[in-house]
């Protein structure tokens, strides 16, 4: 979310005179946030430039990546101003701006990830009627309460749900007030954690169910020629008994593609679960820090402690992109025929200029 800097009035600001350090810190963070926006760039390419790769499921996951890319288009940048100059050089308006389209990125982001975990928990429990049920107008209605439930909560200090500004417009502080800190960091992240670890709990005992019965009906089909009872459990305890050759050899169809079917499924949490899990890893420090130091002052870190817990959660959006294509063989080729096209256009500029 927003940051905050103590030494604001000294030199840098004044001269803007640049050390070693800030040097190697902007070239550092240029990079990271190069490597965001090319990233979610290439996820939201994959999805609309490959017709099997546009399910319900991978629009949520475009949705993720728009959140980050905005935040890395339009929040990082100038944080990383901050990091190099050490002071706030935008000016007051832009500064209440910026913080609340900080905190409006950084929620959507975390709510997609709870909706794709809820979306992934239907897809696994209800794999044979998930079209059914997650159809694309459902889907559009739940980005938009999304969007609007990441509004709420990032409007709260423009309206006045702040402490009063610092004198000093070179400074950008970190939103103390306690019952924003409080309210933020529930409806942000614990809430929406709360709702992902449940979600994938239930994932997980469902999966692990499912495959069980699937592999029984498996076994039971092998071992019964003439007569064959196949007990499957993907959506709710099923039992048809097979009296012919002729049904026995639809209903094996019919076991093959509700695996098929399931295993997609079961392998897209699986993917989803790592990027949750990276979430966590990135989000908790800082969701720990905020709250903890607005309510008990004597608990605020230093300032190079929430420096860093602060650009480990916008770690978070850098580092998405790459789970995809490690864990997913589909996003692995669009990435490779989207950056062979994007190399194969760039040589044929250099070659037309010369």
């Amino acid at each position: 979310m927003e940051q905050t800097f103590s030494n604001l009035s000294g030199p840098v600001c004044a001269g803007i005179t640049l050390s070693f350090r800030s040097v190697v810190v902007g070239l550092f963070l240029t990079v990271f946030i190069s490597f965001a926006i090319v990233g979610n760039i290439l996820v939201i390419l994959s999805v609309l430039c490959n017709r099997h790769l546009r399910t319900v499921t991978n629009f949520f996951i475009v949705n993720l990546a728009v959140a980050d890319l905005l935040l890395s288009l339009m929040v990082l940048p100038f944080s990383a101003t901050m990091e190099v100059l050490d002071c706030w050089v935008f000016g007051r308006a832009f500064c209440n701006v910026w913080a609340a389209v900080d905190v409006l990125c950084c929620t959507a982001s975390i709510l997609s990830l709870c909706m794709i975990s809820i979306d992934r928990y239907i897809g696994v429990k209800h794999c044979l009627t998930y079209p059914t049920i997650v159809t694309e107008r459902r889907a559009a209605m739940a980005l938009v309460v999304l969007w609007c439930a990441s509004m709420v909560v990032s409007i709260g200090p423009l309206m006045g749900w702040k402490e009063p500004p610092p004198s000093d417009d070179h400074e950008c502080n970190i939103t103390q007030e306690p019952g924003y800190a409080l309210f933020s960091s529930l409806l942000s992240f614990y809430l929406p954690l709360t709702i992902i670890l449940a979600m994938y709990f239930r994932i997980y005992v469902v999966a692990r169910r499912t495959t069980d019965s699937l592999e029984a009906g498996l076994k039971r089909e092998r071992e019964n020629t003439v007569e064959i009872v196949l007990r499957i459990h993907c959506r709710s305890a099923l039992e048809e008994p097979m009296h012919t050759p002729g049904r026995s050899h639809l209903f094996n169809r019919s076991l093959s593609t509700r695996l098929k079917r399931f295993s997609r499924e079961k392998k897209a949490a699986k993917t989803l679960a790592i990027v949750v899990g990276v979430f966590i890893l990135c989000w908790l420090p800082f969701f720990l820090v905020l709250p903890l130091g607005s309510l008990f002052p004597r608990l605020k870190p230093s300032e190079n402690v929430f420096k860093l817990v602060f650009w480990l959660g916008y770690f978070n959006s850098c580092v998405n992109p790459l789970i995809y294509p490690c864990s997913s063989l589909e996003f692995r080729r669009a990435f490779s025929q989207l950056l062979r096209s994007f190399a194969c256009s760039a040589a044929l500029r250099h070659s037309a200029r010369h």
